[in-house]
């Protein structure tokens, strides 16, 4: 299965969520909008923030990005 890389990011990283072992691209995109929905649950502040939860696959090519704001 291929690895997806987790980060919560503003205009830079600002913390690594880890490397996850998926089935596919969608996968990960449901991972990531369920992440962003706890991160936002649990750190209230960072919404407004323009904070966003970026993955990439194990190439480093762009899978998504999921803003806090709209999850």
């Amino acid at each position: 299965m291929p690895l997806y890389h987790f980060k919560l990011v503003d205009t830079r990283i600002v913390g690594d969520h880890g490397i996850h072992d998926l089935a596919d691209e969608t996968t990960a995109q449901i991972e990531a909008i369920k992440l962003a929905r706890s991160l936002r649950a649990a750190r209230p502040e960072l919404v407004g923030m323009n904070c966003s939860i970026s993955v990439t696959n194990e190439d480093g090519a762009g899978i998504c990005i999921i803003p806090l704001e709209i999850t």
